[in-house]
């Protein structure tokens, strides 16, 4: 393993320490925003503007990428991130912090696109699944272990933006210093959403329902604290327990769906995460810890669902169509994480902090009907057809899309056709439906 890590000792400390300052600042937004009592819809509002920055990096910054270079990119990013990050303190304002969060948003995907097409440029194809295990590791571990410093300082001071800043600066350094290569990103063939639901129409559900699922906790988790009166260190708490829980399911639930049925297995963990959405949901009073520990369950099990999604997906896809496919799930998955905090914040303003796991749970429902009809009526391939489950980190699910070790060693970037004018086997009549 050892060997295998060591040309990307760099590019792995600089994705940590930007994700330490990325779980920092997602968590003191929303916390700073109930203690200076923007309404709960305009939380959900301003939370979501990430997500549009995300989605829009995906479409457009490949392309930036192979004009100035990889380690070039990272740097403007880098700054740019820096920067936007300081504005929050100095304007206390719902439309400028909106716009920030849609800067913060596109720089952090144009980050994660340079550094995970890096790694997959120099990983070989039949180790990427490792590498892509301990990439899912740091992330998960770089996030959760961001929202513990979110005590380090008061609140409502300029001295955490600062530290987010400084963390976001301080990425660059490793990236600037390698003396590795910069790889070359080449074109990969596009796929529809249309073509997309055609193939997996449960694929494409459990994508949108997991964005749903993270763009609404990630937005909206500290809001719920704070409004069943959690300190702020209970607030710190209660999103990283429920980030790392996100690792220890990964693997079990993983297994199963390569040994089992994996319609099967998205129901059953569907259902699972509706069960544990209601018990929050009427647990809210029972205290912190037991609202901690059932969040971290609860997180091991939603974290799963997108990369159960691009499994499902990919069982149905040739080799040549594995990432224009999940560049296509990652879009439907962006759309679900721009509607989620939303959604979250209309319900929770109207019955409260439970809201968010009643409309979490509402999702799940939806996400177990669809799997149980499509169970009764796709099309299933066997055990032995089955691709492997791989680990796609649900909090940067890009790696999914560049470092899939299915794919073919030249598709490497990301393209999508809303309209649905590009040629694949999934737009004839044939062929199989999950």
């Amino acid at each position: 393993m050892l060997p295998l890590l060591a040309p990307f000792i760099a590019l792995l400390l600089s994705v940590a320490i930007l994700l330490v300052g990325s779980g920092l600042l997602g968590t003191l937004l929303a916390v700073r925003m109930g203690v200076e009592d923007f309404p709960t819809e305009v939380i959900g509002v301003v939370m979501a503007c990430y997500s549009v920055g995300f989605v829009l990096a995906t479409f457009w910054f490949p392309r930036v990428i192979q004009k100035v270079g990889h380690i070039r990119s990272f740097a403007v990013l880098a700054a740019i991130a820096a920067g936007s990050t300081l504005v929050y303190p100095i304007v206390l304002d719902p439309l400028a912090w909106g716009l920030m969060r849609v800067i913060f948003g596109f720089s952090l995907a144009g980050m994660y696109i340079v550094t995970e097409s890096w790694l997959n440029d120099r990983t070989p194809k039949e180790r990427r699944g490792q590498l892509l295990a301990v990439y899912a590791i740091t992330t998960n571990a770089a996030l959760g272990g961001g929202q513990f410093l979110l005590g380090a300082w008061d609140i409502r001071g300029f001295e955490l933006f600062s530290l987010a800043a400084f963390l976001f600066a301080l990425a660059l350094v490793p990236v600037a210093l390698t003396r590795a290569r910069s790889p070359e990103l080449h074109e990969t063939r596009p796929i529809s959403l249309k073509a997309l639901y055609a193939i997996s129409p449960l694929g494409a559900a459990g994508s949108l329902t997991s964005g749903l699922f993270n763009g609404s906790f990630m937005a909206m988790g500290p809001v719920f604290a704070q409004g069943v009166g959690f300190s702020v260190n209970q607030v710190a708490s209660l999103m990283g327990a429920t980030i790392l829980g996100g690792l220890v399911l990964q693997y079990p639930i993983g297994r199963a769906s390569d040994r089992y049925d994996r319609f099967r297995t998205i129901i059953a963990v569907a259902l699972a995460v509706v069960l544990v959405s209601v018990a929050i949901a009427l647990l809210v009073h029972a205290g912190p810890l037991v609202i901690i520990v059932l969040a971290a369950l609860w997180g091991g099990l939603a974290f799963t669902i997108y990369p159960l999604s691009v499994a499902l997906a990919n069982d149905f896809m040739s080799r040549e169509e594995l990432v224009g496919a999940g560049a296509a799930l990652l879009m439907v998955h962006g759309i679900g994480m721009i509607i989620g905090p939303i959604a979250a914040a209309a319900l929770m303003s109207k019955v409260g902090a439970a809201g968010l796991f009643w409309g979490i749970a509402a999702a799940g429902v939806f996400l177990t009907l669809v799997a149980v009809y499509r169970n009764q009526v796709g099309e299933h391939v066997s055990l032995e057809e089955q691709t492997d489950y791989l680990a796609v980190p649900d909090t940067t699910p890009i790696a999914g899309t560049v470092m899939d070790p299915r794919a073919e060693e030249e598709q490497l970037e990301f393209q999508f056709d809303v309209d649905g004018e590009s040629e694949t086997p999934a737009d004839e009549a044939a062929g199989p439906q999950a």
